[in-house]
């Protein structure tokens, strides 16, 4: 089975982009939970600021 998930989480509320240690760890749990990472990718606001990430996984059972 493959998800797609959307990682947009801020360090604050005023934070433009989000929190790439937070998105590590989270990475890092889903793995260590028996799915791949099979992609990220960034997704972009119109000025070209990352917004949040696209994140595809897959289970690895």
């Amino acid at each position: 089975m493959k998800k797609v998930v959307i990682f947009s989480k801020k360090k604050s509320f005023w934070g433009v982009e989000p929190d790439i240690d937070l998105l590590n760890k989270q990475i890092e749990d889903a793995e260590n939970d028996g799915w791949n990472v099979i992609s990220v990718t960034a997704n972009t606001s119109l000025f070209g600021v990352i917004a949040s990430y696209t994140i595809l996984i897959e289970s690895a059972k």
